[in-house]
């Protein structure tokens, strides 16, 4: 009886599926092996397959491409072969993988994380074909791309054909940062010359790699993906790539956290948290948070003895895991000072990780994180324009035509749905390949960028670390302010403007705040408002109110709205304790209500409600992380009826005064993601002149993208916490 057990295991598997290889799709993606077989069943017909895979090889219906090519009695299914953490993805990282039988299939499974790396000839003896489906999750360092090159190398030197299905990179096609590897640092968690977060698919991967392989090579594209989507933004379910890689919470924590192989920094709760002997956390967390990293929070937190911070990542299509990590790691050697790993004769992992020994030699000679960056920026640089070439997808929704063959990697098939990139697509400053668009095929509905997902992006255990950043996008001209400003018909390829008197327009609102005014940068904005008929909120420091008062008096007049921002935004004096923080607001509020004759009844927090870097100017006496002053703060702001505005959209003009209204304006752009609610920080200080000079084009900006203007008040409390 006991032999029979595998066969009926089989014919269960087998009813479960539909026939015929093809099946109905509710996401918004379809994979590459489901355009396989809806669309290119051809390439595999009559072959014998063998499929490099894992768990995460399934259809967007979630069936396994192992089954289905079994299913398919005109495909033989000769062989499976497993990257890093074995078939199932349930091996620890770095355990070594065996090759056995299958028990139902009753074909070889062959390990590329045992006794070799890349197929044998023996291996590949018996197929046609190599077929490749394996979800990356955007790392350098991740093995599952070393396997495919592995595979990519073997196949041209046995004379075969491999094919490979076409995956999202779960952390966007936009984001390419970190150092770029050399050369003499390949290893397999770097096969190739590619930053740490290098904002490709794995099918534009392997044309990428192929450059120097040249091995007759298929991607089989996904349909309706584009180059600015998440994971999140697909429909698609995700599959645990490998045991610590659970979540997209882990994919995204990854590269912010995973570097410090060798160094005493370590992560935990698979890339949620990062730390280390001898690390303040309060400390560390002022720091990260001082630098207004995109679309992340870190809150301090100590494990045992060691010191460190938890990712809180409030806007995934901001936040740049890549950039992250940088920062992270640099920061906590400024904090514990740890001894930097070296390479000799032998190779150590963090050089191994990071791709080159230089940024071993960056930390040792204290540069902060911006140096390191503009260290390797031109290095960077040059591999956004190489990677221009080997792109298949931009800002618009694909649609296959043909499978995209590809020598030496220049693609045969040039992909469908062209388009100019968008905002997104421009971070990367690079050009999608060209293509050509079907007669006959209409391209699917864009998707909307407006992700609700809060969680923290965990990376999992791939062998190594890599680094995401969020770039820029283009800026467009600088329109001066008229008294009926046109609005440029246009838009930005990623956003649809609503058209006036929608639902859409009526939905959407955008608060324009300016703090630490008045200055005489407050009359330029002030005369921009008045051009555009739009409002807006100034939080006002008290002690820039004498000399001023004229200009507070017209923004009322003009019908924008005043509140408190303290007197003196000093952090040592207004976060001391409770009683300090009242005294310094309700001082620079009465000298508002006395040049307005409103008393003001909205606030914002120097530094935002969330600012961490109020721990450490807190009476110890009277507080402790436990119970902190802010906390303190925010209770009795509750009883004496003030309203808190926070923001979610910033023009970054806080971090410094040299900065552009380009800039200024690309922040913003690339925030807005259709958001039916935003509050967008900008300051009005004497310094900050290149916010008025952007300002008409982030009206205009937000204008065609649908937004509609209005002021804050008390009553409005759902914007009291949108950041």
């Amino acid at each position: 009886m006991k032999r029979f057990i595998p066969f009926l295991i089989l014919v269960l598997i087998l009813t479960l599926i539909p026939p015929g290889g093809s099946f109905a799709n509710t996401s918004a993606v379809l994979l590459g092996s489901d355009v396989l077989f809806d669309q290119f069943h051809h390439v595999i017909k009559g072959k014998k397959v063998g499929l490099v895979t894992n768990q995460t090889g399934v259809s967007s219906q979630g069936i396994s491409t192992i089954d289905l090519l079994c299913r398919d009695k005109s495909v033989t299914l000769a062989a499976l072969y497993t990257p890093e953490h074995g078939l199932d993805g349930k091996t620890p990282a770095g355990k070594y993988v065996a090759s056995y039988q299958h028990p139902v299939y009753g074909i070889p499974v062959y390990s590329l994380y045992g006794s070799t790396r890349k197929p044998t000839k023996q291996m590949l003896a018996g197929i046609d074909l190599l077929l490749v489906d394996l979800q990356d999750i955007g790392a350098r360092t991740y093995t599952y791309i070393s396997t495919l090159q592995y595979c990519m190398t073997a196949a041209k030197e046995q004379g075969k054909p491999i094919i490979v299905l076409d995956r999202p990179n779960p952390v966007g096609g936009t984001i390419v940062e970190g150092p770029v590897l050399e050369s003499a640092y390949r290893s397999f968690v770097g096969v190739d010359t590619l930053p740490m977060a290098h904002g490709m698919t794995i099918g534009e991967l392997a044309q990428f790699f192929n450059r120097n392989i040249d091995a007759n090579l298929t991607v089989i594209p996904m349909k309706g993906y584009t180059r600015q989507m998440l994971f999140q933004d697909t429909g698609l379910h995700w599959i645990p790539s490998s045991p610590r890689i659970p979540d997209l919470a882990a994919v995204f924590g990854y590269m912010a956290t995973g570097l410090g192989e060798g160094t005493g920094i370590v992560q935990a709760d698979n890339f949620r948290w990062i730390g280390g002997e001898g690390i303040d956390s309060g400390k560390y967390a002022d720091l990260l948070n001082g630098a207004l990293l995109p679309g992340v929070v870190f809150l301090p937190e100590k494990k045992d003895s060691k010191g460190g911070v938890r990712l809180q990542i409030t806007n995934p299509h901001l936040f740049n895991p890549a950039k992250t990590g940088i920062y992270a790691l640099t920061y906590a050697h400024q904090l514990n000072h740890f001894k930097v790993p070296k390479s000799g004769k032998t190779k150590v992992m963090f050089d191994l990780v990071m791709g080159t020994n230089k940024i071993g030699q960056y930390l040792e000679q204290g540069l902060s994180p911006k140096q390191i960056e503009e260290k390797y920026a031109k290095d960077l640089e040059a591999f956004r324009k190489l990677r221009s070439n080997y792109l298949i997808y931009n800002d618009q929704p694909y649609v296959p035509v043909q499978p995209i063959q590809s020598k030496k990697g220049i693609s045969q098939a040039k992909p469908a749905a062209p388009g100019k990139p968008g905002p997104a697509s421009s971070q990367s400053q690079t050009k999608p390949t060209a293509q050509t668009k079907p007669a006959a095929q209409t391209p699917l509905p864009n998707q909307s960028n407006n992700s609700t997902a809060t969680a923290t992006p965990t990376p999992g255990s791939g062998g190594s670390a890599g680094l995401p950043e969020s770039k820029q996008p283009s800026v467009a001209g600088q329109p001066k302010p008229v008294a009926k400003p046109a609005v440029p018909s246009v838009p930005s390829a990623d956003q649809t403007p609503a058209k006036p008197g929608s639902s859409q327009m009526q939905e959407k609102v955008a608060y324009l705040t300016f703090d630490d005014g008045p200055s005489p940068i407050t009359t330029e904005v002030l005369d921009i408002l008045k051009a555009y008929d739009v409002k807006a909120t100034f939080f006002v420091v008290g002690k820039s109110v004498p000399g001023h008062e004229a200009i507070l008096k017209r923004a009322i007049a003009e019908g924008h709205v005043v509140g408190g921002h303290t007197y003196s935004h000093n952090y040592r004096t207004i976060y001391k304790d409770l009683s300090s923080f009242f005294a310094d607001l309700e001082k620079g509020n009465q000298l508002i209500e006395k040049a307005t004759g409103i008393k003001p009844t909205v606030f914002r927090y120097p530094g935002g409600s969330t600012n961490t870097v109020s721990k450490t100017y807190q009476n110890a006496a009277l507080y402790n992380n436990q119970h902190t002053v802010m906390s303190a703060i925010k209770t009795e702001a509750a009883k004496r009826g003030y309203t808190f505005i926070d923001w979610n959209i910033t023009n970054g003009d806080a971090r410094s005064s040299k900065y552009t209204p380009e800039t200024a304006l690309a922040n913003i752009k690339a925030q807005v993601r259709n958001q039916k609610e935003i509050v967008v920080l900008m300051h009005d200080a004497a310094t900050k002149s290149a916010t008025a000079k952007s300002l008409p084009a982030v009206i205009q900006f937000l204008k065609e993208h649908g937004y509609r203007f209005e002021t804050i008040h008390a009553e409005k409390s759902t914007v009291a916490t949108v950041k």
